[in-house]
């Protein structure tokens, strides 16, 4: 995994979050209110980060191979990846794998391999559709899993 990084992007309920790993270790991320507005928004957003951060490869949801994400999210990752496939970075579409009984124990156990994201796994809510940091967690997620497939998981997209 040394010289390799990961620009891992999710779209969730009003947010947009990127995670960038970089020779395995997490270099940066942020999440955006704004850049979830709109597909020109998120647009934006996406190129920006892309040319600024200069991925080896570009992570997200396969949307194609069937997702649980409204028609807004889905518009927002169908911009993600148009931004992606532009790039010179390889883009990596990932079915998302249930491999956890909720989305706050995937959260629990990425926080263990990344400490520094420990202080915003998201307290369970009744009253919140999705915790802010939420999209965070599936941003790593994917970027962690990608990570971890090693050299197999890009020689399978080829």
């Amino acid at each position: 995994m040394h010289g390799l990084s990961y620009l891992a992007f999710a779209a969730g309920y009003r947010r947009v979050s990127f995670v960038f790993i970089e020779d395995g270790q997490i270099a940066t991320w942020q999440t955006s209110k704004r850049a979830a507005t709109s597909p020109d928004e998120v647009a934006d957003f996406a190129r920006e980060f892309i040319d600024l951060l200069v991925p080896n490869f570009i992570v997200m949801e396969d949307v194609a191979a069937g997702t649980r994400k409204g028609a807004q999210a889905q518009a927002l990752l169908a911009a993600i990846k148009s931004e992606s496939e532009n790039s010179k970075a390889l883009l990596l579409s990932l079915k998302r794998e249930k491999l956890f009984r909720t989305r706050y124990d995937e959260a629990v156990y990425l926080a263990r391999h990344h400490p520094e994201f420990a202080e915003k796994i998201p307290k369970r809510s009744f009253c919140d559709r999705e915790p802010y940091h939420m999209v965070l967690f599936e941003a790593l997620a994917l970027g962690h899993h990608a990570m971890q497939g090693g050299a197999m998981l890009p020689a399978s997209k080829m």
